[in-house]
């Protein structure tokens, strides 16, 4: 993550794992390695503040890309899934 950017301030907190859930519910199946590895890794860039890098990677249909709604789909996923661990952690404390 470049210098200076903290999740869930001025990064968005990304639980990866919900949005490859998402991404199988869309309709690629995780027999699609590679495709879950693109979209895995963009994913990662999103939550380390790469944000433009990360979408051109995601859709790129060249390499293993998904479309813009999926991704769109996908992201939400992971944000949402991020958040609700977030509240589920503040309500313990």
């Amino acid at each position: 993550m470049r210098a200076g950017l903290i999740p869930g301030y001025n990064v968005d907190r990304l639980d990866i794992a919900a949005g490859l859930r998402e991404l199988v519910a869309c309709g690629y199946p995780e027999a699609e390695v590679e495709r879950h590895y693109v979209i895995e890794h963009a994913l990662m860039r999103w939550a380390r503040g790469e944000e433009a890098a990360a979408q051109r990677g995601a859709i790129d249909s060249s390499f293993h890309g998904i479309d813009l709604t999926s991704w769109t789909r996908v992201l939400a996923a992971a944000m949402a899934g991020a958040a609700q661990c977030a509240h589920e952690v503040s309500n313990a404390a």
